[in-house]
């Protein structure tokens, strides 16, 4: 009676009661794993999120015996590239924490460990605890790239400007993720969710956040735009929905819009200073907007012969007219046609508002005025050739 009494007091002290479940032991066996994977997920990422480099590959830097190279302790020497490079590794551990994450999630699933009253697996916990800290380092960076943009032109006709920039990190991370099976719609869990990691990596706020970071940057040139339009095809063909592409696209044809209009208001007085109308033109603007009432040719710098003499040299310029063709300033030949056109409509609108002054009842000319050999509509005609 004694040995039997004795075996079941060291049942009882074994825990013989109810078994370990199948989840409860998967758990287990990962306990030893989380708190070591955590730790060296976020030496990685914080490493990443530093100016002070990092590996290209965000697997191997994840490795838990890599070597001091392996965590980031290179230098920075490659500028952009790198900041880039750094940011797409971040979004690239992230996606790997929402494979990882969802695969525990299956295998417990399986298992029947993901129901009520199941202690919570440590693997799984410490891939959601990861992927919301590197998301939030991932969403740092991404303004800290955009941040920096503001100090991009192109130094030379092959630079690249804010606008390439941002293009190029749309591009860059909309690909990886497109790439990654952290994002893949048959997880669960994959695509976007409501939560706050799915919210950051998703494309609205890489694309929003990169499309606010050029519009603060300097123009270049219509090519922002054009740069920008196909960053957003890139983007849509990676999952960007509908609704945000026509947003988006809205927002950059009007940044394009803006854009085409400075140049061709620029060019146009470039043309009208190198044809001689330059001079006039200003005088002609400073006289309307006086309050003084005097006629247009008592003006200074808009008396007769001086309106004469910078007409003659403008008809002379219209037998080859010196609007620019943008050869190298804009790559799109429609968007060249359409600057061109702008800029001559300009010019000749220019010269219809001194035509129409000078030939008015406040203009003071006298009855003579031959020397206006060309009315408006001839101008715009010459112009538009």
């Amino acid at each position: 009676g004694e040995g039997a009494e004795s075996d079941a007091v060291g049942d009882d002290e074994d825990g013989g009661g109810a078994p370990m479940s199948a989840a409860a032991m998967l758990g287990q066996s990962m306990s030893g794993l989380a708190r070591p994977l955590r730790t060296r997920v976020m030496q990685v990422v914080s490493s990443l999120a530093t100016r002070g480099g990092g590996p290209s590959d965000p697997a191997a830097a994840m490795r838990l015996g890599g070597g001091p190279g392996d965590d980031g302790d290179r230098d920075d020497d490659d500028g952009g590239d790198s900041s880039l490079d750094r940011l797409a590794a971040i979004f690239s551990i992230c996606g790997l924490l929402r494979f990882y994450g969802s695969a525990v999630t299956k295998a417990l699933d399986k298992l029947g460990g993901g129901s009520d009253g199941e202690e919570e697996n440590p693997l799984r916990s410490t891939c959601d605890a990861c992927l919301s800290d590197a998301a939030e380092a991932y969403a740092a960076s991404l303004r800290a790239y955009g941040a920096v943009l503001s100090s991009s032109s192109p130094a030379s006709p092959g630079g690249e400007s804010g606008a390439d920039l941002a293009s190029r990190a749309i591009i860059r991370v909309a690909e990886g993720r497109s790439a990654s099976p952290g994002f893949a719609e048959d997880l669960p869990g994959g695509g976007d969710g409501d939560d706050a990691a799915s919210r950051l990596l998703s494309l609205p706020f890489l694309v929003g956040t990169m499309l606010d970071a050029a519009s603060a940057c300097p123009p270049s040139g219509p090519d922002d735009a054009a740069a920008l339009r196909s960053a957003l095809q890139v983007a849509a063909r990676c999952g960007l929905g509908p609704d945000d592409v026509g947003r988006y696209a809205s927002a950059v044809d009007g940044m394009g819009e803006s854009s085409l209009e400075a140049l061709a208001s620029s060019e146009a007085r470039s043309v009208l200073s190198s044809t001689g109308l330059g001079g006039v033109t200003s005088a002609y603007r400073d006289w309307s907007s006086s309050a003084a009432g005097g006629p247009m040719a008592g003006h200074p710098g808009l008396s007769r012969g001086e309106l004469e003499a910078a007409t003659r040299a403008f008809y002379s310029s219209l037998f080859s007219p010196p609007v620019p063709t943008f050869e190298g300033v804009i790559s799109d030949p429609a968007m060249r046609r359409t600057a061109r056109t702008r800029t001559a409509r300009r010019v000749a609108g220019a010269y219809r508002e001194l035509y129409g002054a000078a030939t008015g009842e406040r203009g003071g000319y006298g009855p003579d005025l031959s020397f206006l050999g060309h009315d408006p509509d001839q101008v715009d005609t010459l112009l538009s050739l």
